[in-house]
């Protein structure tokens, strides 16, 4: 087991210290039911040829078919891809959907692939994984360095090898072949609905929140908008290249502009750009951390002065500066709950392509909302229950569904001799 895994299932060991769970319950979430790891070939453009690690991970379909983004980046690996699929079991207990948590990827650096590279890669991953994947066994959807594009190449190159059309196999894909409509805000979207929700438990002043926000990918950007139009001001923001900040609040709308032009926030006309790393220690009500993971560790959790962080990103506070965020008063609304409208609209996607219809962007919306607002009250009565934190509780109120679903196949009491 990697220390990745190891250091996430401790949360969720953690939170049975206070739940009403049987050992042997937690123990058959311990460790992902299906792993898979393959070698694509990639011929690149210039003749040459890569052989690239990938995996996929089916952590557990107690709850139904597994589901999880696909990542292309020199990050991934075997534990990386195990512990977000665990997470993604986490996210989607919680989130009350009828779904297991999967993940998977591919170590490679996507931002030096051409778009026909980036095309045979992503037919390469269904070719070398399709065995596993289906819209009634494991879903995957867009992540670091997928989006639509890549979703739809893989809804194509599946259908192929399955010689029929099977739309439900993958989400996140262009609404003209299935997709979802609002599903590129939903992440962006589901978190600030999550925060909103949560603020009766959350030590923050009335009316607009000042927030600082590190990570300015699609998730983070959509985050800003949405926050600026309920009121708030993004006072500083950081991506790779650095940190912006004004008190008055940031124009989120030319750095919008920016980012989907390709640039970076050094690359702002006048722009007074300090360490990014500054980020942690910003001035603010709320830390948004939408970037990749491990931003927050042992190191630098005593340098955030936030009294609420906001885990737009997956697993951006790692489990060692748990503690220390704990003994400053430092609340987290985190990432299975925060970032759980992603996979949220993904259902709705799923539920439409086998239903054969097309949802309105305001029934989607609505949908999205509900399916946060439920979440975030599962969260908070747990909350309430056992008098923990608002990570304990996610995670207790996500076990005790999942326990409660794995006890109908029969536990040591059922089975024990007359």
């Amino acid at each position: 087991m990697s220390d990745e895994l190891r250091a996430a299932r401790d949360r969720m060991y953690r939170a049975a210290e206070y739940f009403d769970v049987a050992d042997e319950l937690v123990e058959r979430l311990d460790y992902p039911s299906e792993t898979l790891a393959a070698s694509i070939p990639l011929r690149c453009d210039d003749g040459t040829l890569l052989q690239l690690k990938a995996w996929r991970c089916r952590y557990n379909s107690t709850l139904g078919p597994t589901k999880g983004g696909v990542r292309f980046h020199q990050s991934v690996c075997l534990g990386e891809v195990q512990t977000l699929a665990f997470l993604m079991t986490m996210k989607c207990a919680l989130m009350g959907l009828p779904f297991g948590g999967g993940k998977g990827g591919v170590h490679v650096d996507a931002s030096g692939l051409s778009a026909m590279e980036k095309e045979r890669l992503t037919r390469g991953y269904v070719r070398a994984f399709a065995r596993i994947l289906g819209p009634e066994r494991d879903i995957p959807a867009p992540d670091v360095a997928t989006g639509e594009q890549e979703m739809a190449w893989m809804a194509s190159e599946y259908s192929e090898l399955e010689g029929r059309i099977l739309p439900g196999a993958f989400t996140g894909k262009p609404v003209v072949l299935g997709g979802a409509r609002g599903r590129t805000a939903a992440t962006g979207r589901g978190a600030l609905i999550a925060l909103e929700e949560m603020r009766p438990k959350l030590d923050l002043p009335n009316g607009g929140l000042k927030i600082a926000l590190q990570g300015l990918g699609n998730a983070g950007i959509w985050f800003a908008k949405s926050a600026v139009e309920a009121g708030h001001r993004i006072v500083a923001a950081s991506d790779s290249s650095g940190m912006v900040s004004d008190p008055d609040g940031l124009d989120i709308e030319t750095i919008a502009k920016l980012k989907a032009e390709g640039n970076h926030l050094s690359d702002l006309d006048g722009a007074d750009l300090s360490d990014g790393a500054d980020i942690v220690s910003a001035d603010c009500d709320v830390l948004a951390l939408a970037a990749l993971g491990g931003v927050i560790t042992s190191e630098n959790a005593d340098q955030v002065d936030a009294p609420v962080i906001l885990e737009i990103a997956n697993i951006p506070i790692l489990p060692e500066a748990d503690e220390t965020l704990r003994n400053k008063g430092i609340e987290v609304v985190p990432d299975i709950l925060a970032n759980g409208g992603g996979v949220t609209v993904s259902h709705a996607e799923w539920v439409q392509n086998r239903e054969g219809l097309s949802w309105s962007e305001e029934r989607v919306d609505d949908y999205l909302e509900s399916q946060m607002k439920k979440a975030t009250c599962r969260t908070s009565e747990a909350m309430d229950a056992q008098h923990v934190d608002m990570r304990t509780a996610a995670y207790g109120a996500a076990m005790v569904r999942l326990c409660e679903a794995i006890s109908v196949s029969g536990t040591a009491e059922d089975f024990a001799p007359a």
